[in-house]
């Protein structure tokens, strides 16, 4: 077999790949007219989108946009059910208008999906010590391949049941007894099972995560026991994710923008303006997949906020655009010490830590 751009185990016997069916009969109108109120209300108070890569992709969903302005609950409802009809999605999860016609028609891409989802599940499973680590030079050594003998190694590790949440139609994936797993599901749980690493590290578990895709990482980071996380990203993202985490934790778990917050365990969904305007200090702050490919301005004022508000930064980034993470506090004048590795689950990706507060810099 020839080697894979995205996989490490090319030894990987063939995956069967599911794709996740039609949602049950739902009662979400209470938690779609909140998506809208907050959504209006954010969208009145955003300015730049956050470069010319989200510009575009606002661009493709401008009629997501329009239907959410226009306050219409069963337009809104259903694009959130079925986001294979439109962009909502699109730069953040292989479910979205441009691709699921592709996805329908040649079972080769879902199969790819499948495969990726399993590569990386083994790659977790190796990182958390679940499974021993594979070792190319010795060709004997004898390995849990199945997704479900995985999951359960997972679960000794981790000491708590695993669990998939499926709310988006037509997403391929690995069939499991824990729910269809999608690539970004297992990356997302790998990201939750790091934050519980730092958390003991720093002393606390106040997260806020700049730019959170679909919100799965918050979704697993409850599940680690975190009950102070906050989200910070463009609106139309804060929809995907108020959605997603009100189906997935329920929609009392959820906090929406201009929401008054709640005690307890909570996800909090907020937009970048929000965010720039508030002093809240944060144990540690989280971006993956997604800071070099907003606007630089918009990068160093995120980064000049950190510097002030937040013990420490994970950045879990590749480094094929225009400015890299790790040029950033020296590009700013601002002192981080700095621990750098290869992403353990994606190739090409970088993970660094950047110690912020004073008691790491030695202050």
């Amino acid at each position: 077999m020839k080697p894979s751009l995205f996989f490490y185990h090319d030894l990987l016997p063939e995956t069967p790949v599911t794709v996740v069916g039609e949602p049950a009969d739902l009662d979400d109108r209470g938690l779609v007219e909140r998506i809208i109120v907050a959504y209006q209300k954010s969208i009145a108070e955003s300015g730049d989108l956050g470069g010319s890569i989200w510009q575009g992709i606002a661009d493709k969903s401008r009629d997501v946009h329009e239907a959410l302005l226009a306050g219409n609950v069963d337009t809104v409802t259903d694009i959130l059910r079925y986001p294979a009809r439109s962009n909502i999605l699109y730069g953040f999860e292989m479910v979205f208008e441009d691709y699921a016609p592709s996805v329908r028609e040649n079972p080769a891409i879902g199969q790819l999906q499948a495969r990726w989802a399993h590569d990386n599940l083994v790659r977790v499973a190796e990182t958390l010590g679940a499974i021993r680590t594979y070792l190319p030079e010795v060709d004997f050594q004898e390995r849990p391949w199945d997704p479900e003998s995985l999951l359960a190694a997972i679960e000794q590790v981790v000491g708590f049941p695993i669990h998939f949440p499926n709310t988006i139609p037509e997403e391929y994936g690995i069939q499991t007894s824990r729910g269809v797993i999608c690539h970004r599901a297992v990356q997302a749980l790998y990201q939750a099972w790091r934050l519980g690493q730092l958390r003991a590290f720093v002393g606390g578990g106040k997260t806020v995560e700049l730019g959170a895709g679909l919100g799965r990482t918050a979704w697993f980071a409850n599940v680690f026991g975190f009950d102070d996380y906050t989200i910070v990203d463009l609106p139309m993202a804060n929809v995907a994710q108020a959605y997603f985490l009100g189906r997935a934790l329920g929609p009392e778990r959820v906090v929406l923008h201009g929401e008054p917050n709640i005690l307890g365990p909570r996800v909090r969904v907020e937009n970048p303006a929000w965010f720039l305007a508030t002093e809240d200090r944060y144990d540690i702050a989280l971006n993956n997949d997604s800071m070099v490919e907003i606007g630089l301005e918009a990068v160093e004022d995120y980064w000049r906020q950190l510097a002030q508000r937040a013990d420490l930064f994970v950045s879990m980034n590749h480094e094929a655009q225009s400015f890299r993470v790790a040029d950033l506090p020296a590009r700013l004048g601002l002192p981080a010490k700095t621990l750098r590795s290869f992403h353990p689950v994606r190739k090409g990706y970088i993970e660094e830590l950047f110690l912020l507060g004073s008691r790491f810099r030695g202050g």
